[in-house]
């Protein structure tokens, strides 16, 4: 299986549709909040890929969709949530702290815009950055993980 992560695209379609372009061949795409109407418009353009979103700092009155998302993907435990909740923008100690908590293999957040990879304790931190420069690539088989950050 293939994931897409992406990040803070700020109503940047465009960037979203040159990443979908270049990863046809994705199983899952993975939205670390900022903007909901993105994530909306991703559904409406590829009906038939699962997308696990997690709402941002930029998000207001967005029903049903949370701040925090824990959810399994190729049998790894997925720990989803922008970051401005944790205060990444400063420390990663808040976030690190509840990944552990979780149990989390793999911690994606967005919200600083910068990319960022790092396994910690064994937990890969993961930032995509924002759309409209870079984005991220999970593949997971046979319980094996590769992270993978582009250009866009």
């Amino acid at each position: 299986m293939k994931a897409v992560v992406m990040s803070d695209s700020h109503k940047n379609f465009n960037s979203i549709l040159r990443i979908m372009e270049q990863e046809s061949d994705a199983t899952q795409i993975i939205h670390a909040g900022d903007v909901q109407q993105d994530v909306d418009d991703i559904e409406s353009v590829w009906p038939t890929i699962p997308i696990a979103c997690v709402v941002g700092n930029n998000e207001y009155f967005v029903p049903n969709i949370p701040s925090d998302r824990l959810f399994s993907l190729g049998g790894k435990t997925i720990f989803l949530t922008h970051g401005h909740l944790y205060g990444v923008k400063y420390t990663l100690s808040a976030l690190t702290k509840k990944a552990k908590e979780v149990q989390a293999d793999i911690c994606i957040f967005g919200h600083t815009h910068t990319r960022f990879l790092e396994n910690r304790d064994g937990i890969w931190f993961l930032n995509p950055g924002s759309t409209r420069d870079s984005y991220a690539t999970i593949v997971i088989e046979n319980q094996k993980i590769d992270i993978q950050l582009k250009e866009n």
